[in-house]
This record gives structure tokens, sequence and C-alpha cells, in this order.
């Protein structure tokens, strides 16, 4: 099997694209080993906030004249990019496995981040689970953190047999989620940590919650929240409020 690899760079934030390419190598050599195919050539694509691709296009003619598969390496955004979402049928497709956003999981933050905490979604365009970032804008590091996340809504009921209303009959509660906590140690300045995953097509139903606990500069304990209630989302970065 012939392959044609396609790759992404983004050369107005240097440091957070030379991760994402070594990155995208990686996921091609997985792919590539585990189909037993070869490389045949590989064109890289420097991404700018626009939308041309002149490599993408000549990718799929050396595809169309070689009779290779166009192996996309990588979808997620990179730095303050947009998440790559291609439409190709002229020429066989296959995509690289995105790689591991457990929760823990520490890179750059994106140079356009704001000078605060905020929640951060690379791909917040998208309809498709997302991994949830603590993103650290300030010039300070945080530690002891402590993340606590839960939805409500009153779109679902479930009976609550404890109360009445006064007709007698039994009341309802709004549905909620089950709590979610997780905790890292320290969050250095212009880092960025996974601390949760969000749902666009489940979660939008909710009203969810996060509450983010630290200790600052000072050592002084803070406490803030932020609220999601749509889909898709409207910003890459959500404030987070005391």
């Amino acid at each position: 099997m012939k392959i044609i690899a396609y790759y992404r760079v983004r050369p107005s934030e240097p440091a957070y694209s030379d991760i994402a390419l070594q990155e995208q190598h990686n996921a091609v050599r997985t792919w590539v080993e585990g189909h037993q195919a070869a490389v045949q050539a590989e064109y890289v694509e420097p991404e700018t906030d626009g939308f041309s691709r002149p490599r993408l296009r000549q990718a799929m003619e050396d595809c169309k004249q070689s009779g290779a598969t166009l192996l996309i390496a990588r979808t997620e955004a990179i730095g303050s990019g947009a998440e790559f979402s291609p439409r190709i049928s002229s020429i066989p497709v296959a995509f690289a496995p995105n790689p591991s956003r457990e929760r823990g999981y520490i890179t750059l933050a994106p140079e356009k981040a704001p000078p605060d905490l905020t929640l951060y979604f690379p791909d917040f365009r998208s309809l498709k689970p997302m991994p949830v970032y603590l993103c650290n804008g300030t010039d300070a590091p945080i530690r002891t953190i402590a993340v606590r996340t839960i939805g409500l809504s009153s779109k679902f009921t479930t009976p609550n047999p404890t109360t009445t209303d006064g007709s007698g009959s039994a009341s309802e509660q709004a549905l909620s989620t089950t709590p979610t906590e997780f905790s890292l140690d320290r969050l250095d300045p212009r880092r960025a940590a996974v601390i949760d995953r969000y749902d666009p097509m489940f979660d939008s139903d909710f009203v969810t919650a996060f509450e983010i606990t630290f200790l600052d500069r000072h050592e002084q304990t803070q406490r803030l929240t932020a609220f999601l209630n749509a889909a898709p989302l409207s910003s890459a970065y959500i404030a987070l409020k005391k």
C-alpha cells in the first residue's frame, strides 16, 4: 500500500508547531507500521488563518497520479489555529490517530492565549468530544490545583420521592451528572493541562460548571469558576471568574 503523508505546521507559533509536527511524525509511523504501508512522499503545509492549502492540492494531485492513499497526519487544531476537517472524495483518504490527551497531559499554551487563567478548547467549533485544558496565560505558576466538574439540566428530571407539591403528587428534581474531580500539583506559566473532556452533543444539554481551586504566587487559596451551556462553543477560551 502506497501512502502520501500530509502534515500541518503553524509558523506563527513555532514552539507549538514543533511539538505538533513531532506528534504527527509519530502518528504516521504508527499507522504505517500497523497497515504494512510505505510512505511514497510527504507534504508539509505551513498553516495560516486563511483557507489556502497549496501543499494539500499538490499531495492530492500526487495521489491521483500515483494511485496512493492520502494519509492525514493530524486533524486537531495547532496552537491558536482551527481544527482540520477535510472533505475529500476524489482520492482514497486515511487518518492517522490523534495523540492521546488524557488528564494531566501538559503542553505549551498557544501564543494567542489570554494573559489569565482560562479554559481552553482547541477544537471549540467541533461537535466531537474534545479535551478541556486549564490554560495558564499568566507569568506565575499555580500549585495544588483541584478541579471539580458537574452538569445540571432542567431538560431532564427525575422523581423525588421525599417531597410533594401542593397537590400531594411527587415532585421532580433537575437531573445532574456525577461530579468529577481531578488534581494537579503545578501548572507553570504559559502552559496548558488537560483537566477534563467535553462532549458538545451530550454536555450542551446541561449547564456544566467547572470549579478550579489553587494556590497563587502568594500562597493564597483562589477559587475560580466557569459555566458552559451551548454547543458549538463561541470561543476557544472561556473565562474563569471569582
